[in-house]
């Protein structure tokens, strides 16, 4: 027959020797004695108190690996939280900073956009926006494309512009994209009058895009540094009234007929990527 554990402590106590027995009843008796003075007399207090003093540390000794475990338990969860905040924010703050910088860039794009309605608005001809989108890997030209082509009513010789000045003359047209050739280029001539007396030259490209000269202008010529050179109109390539250039420096040499000046292109070369396409009045799109 099985007995559970209570009864065989019962059947123990009932079943064991005079010496526990008698053990068992100085106990008992110490127990009600106990109780009958703490119900009666506040001194056990102080009793209850030392002994507690000296039971105490037992308690602490028994629930220290359960506090150890808790403690563990909670200090793991925390670094791990901290450690998925940490990674979080960084994603966080790497994403602001993307949209820091595109921002940026919307802003500088913004800018030049709003310098090329600015542009716009002094303009009597019509015209178009486009966008650059690569560059010419020939050495011996400089040349870029443009995203705008014959559905766009561009053609040949049509002038480009960017905020600041004459960019360039479409050379090749597709039905999607054009060739731009920039006034730079060694290839290049353009019309020009300087702005502040009406006085007529050419200004070729040099292959450098921050230098451009002028030709066959006599050493007399009434130019000087920071003169503004604007397209005069002439061969009809250019409409007239766009800024090119401005003097940057004057050469003199007593035995040539003719001055060696050169200037410095306006127009942003190698930076600029919003343009405008100029339709002149006798070609509409």
């Amino acid at each position: 027959m099985n007995l559970t554990r209570g009864e065989c402590a019962i059947k123990a106590l009932f079943t064991a020797g005079p010496q526990h027995g008698y053990r068992f009843a100085v106990v008992a008796f110490i127990s009600l004695a106990l109780l009958f003075l703490d119900s009666r007399y506040t001194q056990v207090d102080s009793l209850r108190q030392s002994i507690s003093y000296l039971v105490s540390p037992v308690q602490s000794l028994v629930t220290l690996p359960n506090s150890v475990i808790s403690w563990s338990s909670t200090t793991f969860a925390e670094r791990d939280e901290l450690l998925e905040n940490n990674r979080t924010l960084n994603s966080q703050i790497s994403i602001l900073q993307q949209k820091v910088q595109k921002l940026a860039i919307l802003e500088a794009e913004n800018d030049r956009l709003r310098r090329l309605l600015d542009a716009s608005a002094r303009l009597e001809s019509s015209f178009k926006t486009t966008e650059m989108i690569s560059v010419d890997p020939d050495p011996y030209s400089i040349q870029v494309i443009i995203n705008r082509g014959a559905a766009d009513g561009a053609y040949v010789g049509q002038a480009i512009l960017d905020a600041d000045g004459l960019f360039g003359m479409i050379t090749q047209v597709n039905s999607l994209t054009s060739r731009v050739v920039l006034v730079a280029d060694a290839n290049i001539a353009v019309p020009v009058y300087v702005n502040r007396n009406g006085m007529r030259s050419v200004v070729i490209g040099t292959g450098d895009l921050n230098n451009l000269e002028l030709e066959y202008v006599p050493d007399t010529a009434d130019i000087v540094v920071g003169d503004v050179l604007v397209t005069s109109g002439l061969a009809g390539k250019y409409p007239a009234g766009y800024p090119v250039a401005m003097v940057i420096a004057m050469e003199h040499d007593p035995g040539e007929p003719f001055a060696r000046i050169r200037a410095k292109p306006l127009a942003e070369l190698n930076k600029s990527k919003n343009l405008l396409m100029v339709f002149q009045s006798e070609v509409q799109p």
